[in-house]
């Protein structure tokens, strides 16, 4: 049977963080808000996690911990609005894993509905039980609203009673490991019939939330207050058979987006919708979207399956009608749950250049985030005795770092220092993805509002930490993206020494801002003057772009960092054999009393990243610049040199490989084309497996949902916006006879379909394009069939 490529459906019953996780991936959301794909009926246990989350509303809590304030900033579980309880002729209905006899949740991705049915047992007579049916969704048009149909259907004439809550009792609990800090993150201000007012406990962030409800097959309807609820009370004759329907829509609002009156907003939105416009809104959007954004593979119903999955969560977590009007960049984990607080890391880079080939509004958005704490960024940079501009490693509301000093290992739960803040590479993602934006949509309007400003001000942050030692320039006390080294071994400081990745993404900043240095539309001399970019930093920089330092070995190894190839290998058969799963294995040593910094051991290669961002070629370039050759096998040997010790403690890991085996396959190497899509298959089931023992549990992972989204078009469709013309130099897999997408390029509009041996493209205006190294001339609205050699 041919597998649903449409939706993510489960028919059975688990429990624990595999429930979870099933929550996380039938999340629904609209950029500003997340709902977690939890069972209406239920409450926070072990089994089941409700979470609704508005971007941007994060607050601060204080734990003593140790003798210390640990202070944190964690996105908001706001108060349930989905909250259905029943009760059976007076008696509460019990609903778990052992009263919940049959259970289907589908997640709709041409629609954008989440439904669930489930069968629920009354008491001991089998006969006794429940049918509940629900659809729940998301308006991604009017974008503070929400609503769900409830239907409880008896088998056999009883007297129900159901209420539909706001419950603002909720705290974040999301993840296990930080429920021991204080997580009650909101007080309520008021209630009333229909709506309730909440302010962070902190941050003072005021979120306004009404629900209006109503019955079908209800005799009498009341309305109760507590402390710290709204109910709305339904008391119904039920027959056997007969379905009794609630049908409830929500409005949500903070004033951060929002400057009226909350209360006010709300009781509007809601008075001025139904469940039927919330449907048809969202049902119209996804129609819309897909008609554009779909990836459509033949040969791996699978894999097709998760590629739209992926394409949909990206969708929800970033949206045309909401950003515009929000401060908000997307957190690692969306808003589907509380892993890392909800906060933004330099996985915006996994994320930024899928929306600038497809929603660049909502990159523009999100670039803005950016700028407006440039500011912060300023501030951070002199808190470290530096200039210019550093943003944090964990940014959340105001965009001073969020990131502690210690952190808990989750094998032995020892509190232990962490040193990941001194991954200042963030400031070069967040140059990068102003670049992608820039060269897929040839716009230079990312400048404005400070954005030039940003740029130049990144810039000198990184100017004045080289240091010139001997003919070149050194970079220290930095981290790269393989988190497993936090510094040198026998060093008392945190940070390592000309991290290749960092060093080489500087080198191609520098060269951006040289190149905006020389287009008269950047007004570049002028703000360069205003932020104080002197002639001597200028000079510095020219220098720096052609004498920064790597170490390269003989066989054309770049070394990750200077000082990593003296470091110790380690038998990673051995520790596979005594715990099984070692893709945290920095996790492992240091509960065994040892330092993965002594050790070749790697989370993510961080020299190959460079291959994601930049391309192959590019990234040589690049270290031709600085004076370095490397052997025309240099890609395969450093390939394979960091594959040997990479665990892959990244989800975002697996994709960079994938994307450099079908550049190795493309340039001749075949036996690399299996490799590729093992590579691709692992990652773009990472979540949906949750091959990393619960982590979906807290969300699901952006960045790999971008990656492969990526890999499949920028590797294996071979598609390169980024070089200043528009090029395809596809290499199919063999699992494939067809891939076909629409693909968005500075203002043109390409729909494109391809084989192992040809590819058919329609633009809808004239443009001239590479095909596989050939220039080739489209008509608008004219096709193009060109044959290739894959």
């Amino acid at each position: 049977m041919t597998e649903n490529t449409w939706s993510l459906t489960y028919d059975d019953i688990v429990d624990g963080v595999k429930n979870y996780g099933r929550e996380s991936l039938l999340s629904l959301g609209n950029g500003f808000l997340g709902w977690r794909g939890s069972l209406v009926t239920n409450t926070y246990d072990d089994d089941f996690y409700p979470g609704l989350y508005a971007a941007g509303v994060f607050n601060q809590t204080s734990t003593p911990v140790a003798g210390r304030a640990v202070i944190n900033e964690d996105l908001v579980n706001l108060p349930n609005v989905q909250l259905m309880t029943v009760s059976i002729a007076g008696k509460p209905l019990v609903i778990n894993n052992d009263t919940i006899t049959t259970l289907t949740r589908r997640l709709d991705f041409k629609t954008g509905e989440l439904i669930d049915h489930y069968r629920v047992l009354v008491d001991d007579d089998p006969t006794h039980f429940v049918d509940i049916d629900v659809i729940k969704v998301v308006d991604p048009i009017n974008w503070h609203d929400l609503g769900l149909q409830f239907k409880v259907t008896p088998s056999y004439d009883v007297d129900l009673t159901i209420d539909a809550k706001i419950d603002g009792s909720v705290e974040n609990k999301n993840v296990a490991r930080y429920r021991d800090f204080d997580s009650k993150e909101f007080v309520i201000q008021s209630i009333t019939d229909t709506t309730m007012t909440i302010r962070t406990r902190t941050t003072h962030v005021t979120v306004a939330l009404a629900s209006q409800s109503s019955g079908e097959n209800v005799h009498a309807k009341t309305t109760q207050i507590t402390d710290d609820s709204v109910i709305n009370h339904y008391v119904a004759q039920g027959h056997a058979g007969k379905a009794v329907t609630i049908t409830r829509v929500i409005a949500i609002a903070s004033d951060l987006e929002t400057k009226k009156d909350l209360a006010t907003c709300v009781q509007n939105a809601v008075n001025q919708t139904t469940f039927s416009e919330i449907q048809q809104n969202s049902h119209a959007y996804w129609h819309e979207l897909w008609q554009t954004k779909d990836i459509q593979i033949t040969g791996d119903d699978a894999m097709q399956k998760l590629i739209r999955m992926g394409i949909f969560h990206l969708n929800q977590m970033g949206n045309r009608h909401a950003n515009p009007h929000l401060d908000v960049s997307v957190g690692s984990r969306g808003l589907t749950g509380e892993g890392y607080r909800g906060h933004i890391f330099w996985d915006e880079l996994f994320a930024l250049p899928y929306y600038s080939a497809n929603e660049p509004t909502v990159t523009r958005a999100i670039l803005k985030y950016r700028t407006n704490r440039l500011a912060v960024a300023e501030k951070n940079a002199v808190s470290e005795n530096e200039i210019g501009a550093m943003y944090p490693w964990q940014s959340g509301m105001y965009g001073d770092e969020q990131s502690q000093l210690i952190h808990l290992n989750t094998v032995d739960n020892t509190w232990i220092p962490d040193n990941s803040r001194l991954q200042r590479h963030v400031s070069l993602a967040v140059a990068y993805n102003m670049w992608v934006y820039q060269k897929m949509t040839g716009k230079l309007d990312h400048l404005d509002d400070n954005g030039l400003e940003m740029l130049i001000q990144i810039a000198r942050f990184w100017i004045n930490k080289a240091q010139l030692a001997g003919e070149r320039f050194v970079i220290a006390g930095v981290m790269g993206p393989n988190e497993f080294h936090e510094e040198v071994p026998g060093a008392h400081t945190g940070g390592l020494l000309n991290n290749a990745y960092t060093n080489i993404m500087l080198v191609w900043l520098l060269n951006y801002v040289h190149e905006l240095s020389q287009n008269p539309a950047s007004n570049f001399s002028q703000v360069a003057k205003q932020v104080g970019y002197t002639e001597e930093e200028q000079e510095k920089a020219e220098m720096m772009r052609h004498h920064l330092k790597l170490s390269i070995n003989s066989d054309g190894i770049v070394e990750q960092y200077e000082g990593f190839f003296q470091l110790e290998q380690l038998d990673f058969t051995a520790y596979k054999v005594k715990y099984g799963d070692i893709h945290r294995i920095d996790r492992l040593l240091k509960a065994e009393g040892k330092s993965p910094d002594d050790y070749q051991v790697i989370k993510q290669a961080d020299f190959l990243m460079l291959i994601y961002n930049l391309g192959a070629a590019h990234t040589r370039e690049l270290i031709a610049q600085l004076g370095y050759q490397l052997p025309d096998d240099w890609l395969a040997k450093n390939t394979a040199y960091y594959l040997e010790r990479t665990t892959h403690g990244s989800t975002t890991s697996r994709p960079v490989f994938a994307g450099i085996y079908v550049e190795l396959a493309r340039q001749g190497n075949t036996m690399f084309e299996a490799q590729a899509y093992d590579f691709l298959t692992d990652a773009i089931g990472s979540d949906y497996y949750d091959i990393q023992g619960g982590t979906t549990a807290e969300g699901v992972h952006m960045g790999v949902m971008g990656e492969t989204l990526s890999v499949i078009q920028n590797d294996y469709a071979g598609v390169d916006m980024l070089h200043d013309t528009f090029a395809l130099n596809p290499r199919l897999p063999k699992q494939w006879s067809k891939l076909s997408f629409t693909q968005q390029y500075q203002g043109t509009q390409l729909v494109i379909e391809m084989t192992a041996k040809e590819v058919i493209i329609v633009s809808d205006r004239d443009i001239n394009i590479m095909v596989s190294g050939q220039t080739v001339e489209l008509i608008g609205q004219q096709e193009r069939k060109v044959v290739y050699n894959g």
